[in-house]
């Protein structure tokens, strides 16, 4: 089950936060050697992280596993005010279409092929789910180019934005990917159970 928490909220979940802040600089600086993102006190934030973001966190018992953030495109973004040199066309924005970004499992719980209780496929299950209750169809990632080969056999529809960009020690491609309820059957299939992975999930009624 992941837990959903909103921008809003972060105040009252602030020692969860700290830790996924604290996964996020492991993973993406110390590991993905993204040196621009480092911070003195290795929580990596950025002015993404208000109101309007939705963080996922996936656990295990205690502790955090993955984590994926998701920003509306109607207000300024990684792909419009960071990231922009990634894309040969604009991104897509609007109310259905959303950013999902810092993606991420910890080391120990990564598959070459996930399958079963993977993180990696309760987190993209997450934000089928969660796009589903939302009306939102449509996410725009920027992502290490090998990441969607598994997008694409999860029937998410893919299509890149621009040619990969070397950042740390990623090639990173901006790509739009759209889900309906194949990707979702597809994931369904792929973890062997149907089981919503959203607390208290609505996403069957907004079809």
């Amino acid at each position: 089950m992941l837990a959903v928490i909103s921008g809003a909220d972060m105040d009252r979940h602030s020692a969860l936060m700290n830790q996924v802040f604290s996964l996020r600089h492991k993973i993406f600086v110390e590991e993905k050697g993204w040196e621009q993102l480092r911070q003195p006190d290795a929580l990596e934030r950025d002015r993404f992280d208000d109101a309007h973001a939705v963080h996922h966190i996936c656990m295990r018992d205690d502790a955090i596993v993955g984590y994926q953030r998701l920003l509306p495109t109607t207000r300024p973004h990684l792909l419009t005010d960071v990231l922009g040199d990634l894309c040969r066309r604009p991104p897509p924005r609007g109310p259905r279409v959303f950013e999902w970004t810092r993606f991420c499992v910890a080391q120990g719980h990564r598959e070459m092929r996930p399958r079963g209780d993977s993180p990696f496929l309760e987190l993209a299950q997450g934000v089928v789910e969660w796009g589903m209750a939302k009306r939102v169809d449509t996410v725009t990632v920027a992502i290490d180019w090998r990441l969607m080969v598994i997008a694409m056999q999860l029937r998410f529809f893919v299509r890149p934005l621009g040619f990969p960009v070397r950042i740390g020690r990623d090639e990173v491609v901006a790509l739009r990917m759209s889900f309906n309820r194949e990707t979702l059957s597809t994931i369904h299939a792929a973890r062997g159970c149907t089981r919503s992975v959203l607390d208290n999930a609505s996403w069957p009624s907004a079809a």
